[in-house]
């Protein structure tokens, strides 16, 4: 079966679709939307676009007039979640970008679109298909490190040269959705333990220059075990670092730690019995591939709608709990 495939936005990471399409022989690009025409005059120059793949600057236009089976949404924050509502209503799965929404009240318009239009829906938790972390997840669930008692993860990526709609709060969701939304995923993913309650801070401490964006954020939650989790967010990596980002994923049980350090690249194991060794890495997973196949249903997703709905209600309510300096108790997954 032939998949049409619409991207909407150029503005996230759209070589989860783009650099994938090619690896599937029923996948078929057949239109882009982005408000940036300098972008669109660039499509026809893709490996996976052809003579036939049409652009819009409009996605309402587009959704009216191109019959589609899949869209990959890439936009900017504020619009993603009528976007997705909209293909929802002519049926139209969705692999979108994160969060899903931009306010808890517009999350709850799509989960009833999404649900009215019985589509698949996935986010592109992209850190969840890497090697080091499902690593993590399998010595975990195996008894690796016994019970988790404290969990945290740290995401500094360099600052670099922020696009207009990243510098206001009309636009952009901020540090917290954006960015811790891949933190808390994998220390839910991993250490198998949900968040009870939380708080955080969040503020552009020296970088006036992005207006309204976070240049640093923190989080400190409670687990449903009783044990705790923190979450360190920046864009004060250097220029001059090696890497965009600095990723270190940590767990502590009763019976070892678990760490991933070196952007995912290694993952090193310390128990009460040995010392620490570096853990074998799985091959890795196209998340582009698992969406496709889990339409065809050859498979289940690995982020299925319910953990999309979750993590951006996570996500929502702790830029609140930050805004209010508050501590607030948090939604369990479904």
């Amino acid at each position: 079966m032939s998949v049409r495939v619409g991207l909407i936005g150029l503005k996230g990471h759209i070589g989860v679709c783009t650099e994938a399409m090619g690896q599937r022989s029923d996948c078929k690009l057949v239109v882009v939307c982005d408000d940036d025409a300098e972008k669109l005059a660039g499509v026809s120059e893709w490996s996976c676009a052809d003579a036939e793949t049409r652009t819009y600057s409009d996605f309402h236009q587009m959704l009216d007039e191109v019959e589609l089976d899949v869209v990959c949404e890439a936009g900017v924050d504020s619009t993603r979640g009528s976007v997705i509502s909209a293909c929802a209503e002519r049926g139209i799965h969705v692999l979108a970008e994160k969060p899903l929404a931009f306010t808890l009240e517009e999350l709850d318009a799509v989960r009833s679109a999404v649900e009215a239009g019985e589509i698949a829906l996935s986010m592109m938790m992209t850190m969840r298909y890497e090697p080091a972390y499902v690593a993590m997840k399998e010595a975990v669930a195996e008894g690796a490190i016994g019970e988790v008692c404290q969990a945290s993860m740290q995401k500094s990526y360099r600052l670099g040269r922020r696009p207009e709609w990243q510098k206001s709060n009309q636009t952009f969701s901020g540090i917290i959705p954006f960015i811790g939304i891949h933190a808390l995923d994998l220390l839910w993913y991993t250490s198998g333990r949900h968040f009870v309650s939380g708080t955080g801070y969040a503020g552009n401490t020296g970088h006036p220059e992005i207006r309204d964006m976070a240049d640093n954020a923190c989080l400190a939650l409670g687990l449903d075990n009783g044990g705790s989790a923190a979450v360190r967010l920046d864009y004060c990596r250097p220029a001059a670092a090696p890497t965009h980002g600095d990723d270190r994923l940590r767990l502590a049980g009763s019976a070892g730690v678990i760490e991933a350090t070196g952007c995912g690249e290694r993952v090193t194991l310390i128990t009460q019995d040995e010392g620490p060794r570096e853990l074998d890495l799985p091959a890795p997973v196209d998340q582009w591939d698992d969406f496709i196949s889990s339409i065809h249903g050859e498979q289940e997703c690995l982020v299925p709608a319910a953990d999309s709905f979750y993590l951006t209600e996570l996500v929502l309510w702790l830029k609140e709990a930050a805004r209010q300096g508050a501590v607030i108790q948090l939604p369990a997954p479904v």
